[in-house]
């Protein structure tokens, strides 16, 4: 069952503009980075006060009971000896997770013209940490059958692809061990 379609921007904001991750040789071991992932399924958002449209639209979202939030947060910590200079980063969900995310984007990162550089460990300003996340909606899992609700919840304990390039230096990482909370 297909809940959400969407159409896709014609402008490049990450890496790849596309919800299918690129075949790499992905690793569960990183050389560079400590990473937590943190999955948020059902918080409820703090949504601004202003009246814009925006605004709005998220309140009447979250206030009409047919949608369930869903928060990605990815924290990454150089922990190599060195400065990492011009850090890109994007992370891919599962494609399963497509027919079920308002939103249909499954990745997210840092803007390709963002300029990040990641110090060493201990470094006195102690910018060694950059987090990525996403949020989004799924349909009301309280409000759909056990099945399909049971699929959404695989499809989002499924592994995250996350690339992460820098001047002189990639990682293609795969993210099995996530905190997922549940509210």
């Amino acid at each position: 069952m297909i809940y959400y379609s969407y159409k896709k921007s014609h402008f490049q904001i990450y890496l790849y503009q596309t919800n299918d991750a690129p075949n790499l040789n992905y690793t569960t071991k990183s050389k560079h980075f400590k990473i937590n992932t943190t999955i948020e399924i059902g918080k409820k958002l703090q949504i601004s006060n202003n009246n814009s449209t925006i605004t709005k639209n998220l309140k009447d979202m979250q206030d009409s009971n047919k949608y369930t939030s869903l928060r990605y947060s990815i924290k990454i910590e150089n922990i190599s000896d060195k400065v990492l200079k011009n850090v890109k980063i994007i992370a891919f969900l599962d494609k399963s997770l497509e027919p079920y995310i308002f939103s249909g984007l499954l990745y997210f990162g840092t803007p390709i013209q963002q300029k990040i550089d990641l110090n060493y460990p201990n470094y006195k300003m102690k910018d060694n940490i950059i987090y990525v996340g996403a949020s989004s909606w799924l349909p009301n899992l309280s409000q759909i059958d056990a099945d399909e609700r049971q699929k959404i919840l695989d499809s989002i304990k499924k592994p995250i692809k996350l690339i992460i390039k820098w001047d002189g230096g990639k990682e293609d990482l795969l993210l099995q061990n996530f905190d997922i909370k549940m509210y």
